[in-house]
């Protein structure tokens, strides 16, 4: 019989207990004599490590037009990047021009670090659309790029500028509103469709008697109406121009035109930064014609008589007929509108009965523009003169102009 201990286990079972603890020891021992024989490894300190991801450079460019909404712009080929030079030289200083050839860039009076050629070789796109649309795809990132360095990320409402008859232009145009959208995202924009428009010029009935010409408008007016979602699309029309300025010199033409195209486009975003102690067109009012999508005119009457009633609505009527975009638009297929009248003090406090004839001009626009929203503005200033200013937003295509412009290029 096996001896128990007081615990009532035997011998044995207490010798296996030993046995096990006696393994462990050696193993453990063996574990030691193996990390004694690892060298202590020194790592270098490697510069990588101290490397981080810069942000990317920003020009921080401020704006100084002193508008309610912060705009930017893209001028595209020789007539884009005119206009939107104009723009710069009111005080809209995120503006960047790009073209297929160095020749026509040279000339915009904007920072080189604000231009930025597209190099397809051959210096230039000609008429060739295809060359113009080929040229931003090419340059895709390089351009997204440019404009977030440039831009920075303070942008409400991003144009884009063109003539509709050239390559460049014509041809980048529907890409270049792809790269915008995509450039409002990263910064932040919701719904980047209501917030990237197109100002385009059409040729003159002269320069579209080239077929190539007349399609290549005739394309991209097109294009903008049923390839992509925008708002909204300014159509300036240059042969409604030439007819209009008569005897301007050729040096003076061409500035002439686009200071009173982005000043009459300036005055709108201008009024509604101000307070009024009459009504104010605020920057709410402005931004739901700016988003109600397709095309866009503005007006300017100055008004010498306000005696009858009916002399303020006919202004109203006149304004439109007298500026610089294209006509034949159907008011009827207005979305939202505005009409603004600006006096001198003297008028506002002089003028008897005058609120009454403003208040049936407005009225009148409302019938004109198929009982859309209206929306109104009074300001005073220090001229002595009383002058209204028209904005009419999602108008459908000017269609007798777009015959026009399909029978010249015998489609």
């Amino acid at each position: 019989m096996m001896p128990f201990d007081c615990y009532g286990r035997t011998n044995g079972l207490k010798k296996g207990v030993n046995k096990m603890e006696e393994e462990k020891k050696e193993v453990k021992q063996e574990e030691m004599q193996v990390q004694e024989q690892i060298p202590d490894i020194e790592l270098p300190t490697l510069e990588l490590e101290e490397y981080k991801i810069p942000d990317a450079e920003v020009e921080n460019i401020q704006d100084i037009s002193k508008g309610a909404l912060k705009f930017a712009f893209i001028g595209s080929g020789q007539c884009g990047g005119r206009i939107a030079e104009a723009f710069y030289n009111i005080g809209y200083r995120k503006t960047v021009a790009l073209n297929t050839t160095s020749h026509d860039l040279k000339f915009l009076k904007l920072p080189t670090k604000q231009k930025l050629l597209l190099d397809i070789g051959a210096q230039g796109a000609g008429k060739d659309m295809m060359r113009g649309n080929k040229a931003v795809l090419q340059y895709q990132q390089e351009i997204f790029d440019f404009l977030r360095k440039t831009f920075g990320d303070n942008v409400e409402h991003l144009w884009i500028t063109i003539g509709a008859g050239g390559g460049s232009g014509g041809g980048s145009v529907i890409p270049l509103i792809e790269i915008a959208k995509k450039y409002l995202k990263y910064i932040g924009i919701e719904e980047p469709d209501k917030k990237v428009g197109v100002i385009v010029t059409l040729p003159t009935d002269g320069e579209a008697n080239s077929t190539l010409v007349a399609r290549n408008a005739y394309s991209v007016m097109t294009d903008l109406e049923t390839k992509v979602h925008i708002s909204p699309v300014i159509v300036i029309d240059n042969d409604k121009i030439k007819k209009q300025y008569r005897g301007l010199t050729v040096k003076d033409f061409w500035p002439k035109i686009n200071s009173t195209v982005t000043g009459l486009f300036h005055i709108f975003n201008l009024l509604s930064a101000q307070d009024s102690p009459y009504t104010s067109f605020d920057p709410v009012d402005y931004r739901s014609i700016l988003e109600a999508g397709r095309f866009l005119i503005l007006g300017l009457t100055a008004v010498d008589k306000y005696d009858e009633e009916q002399d303020i609505s006919a202004a109203i009527k006149y304004n439109l007929k007298k500026t610089l975009l294209a006509e034949d638009f159907d008011l009827n297929t207005a979305q939202v509108a505005a009409s603004i009248a600006v006096g001198g003090k003297k008028i506002m406090a002089e003028a008897k009965g005058l609120m009454d004839k403003l208040n049936y001009g407005f009225d009148c626009l409302s019938s004109l523009c198929g009982n859309s929203v209206i929306h109104r503005g009074i300001y005073e200033d220090n001229k002595e003169s009383l002058r209204l200013y028209t904005i009419i937003g999602g108008l459908e295509k000017p269609s007798l102009r777009m015959s026009r412009l399909h029978k010249m290029a015998k489609l």
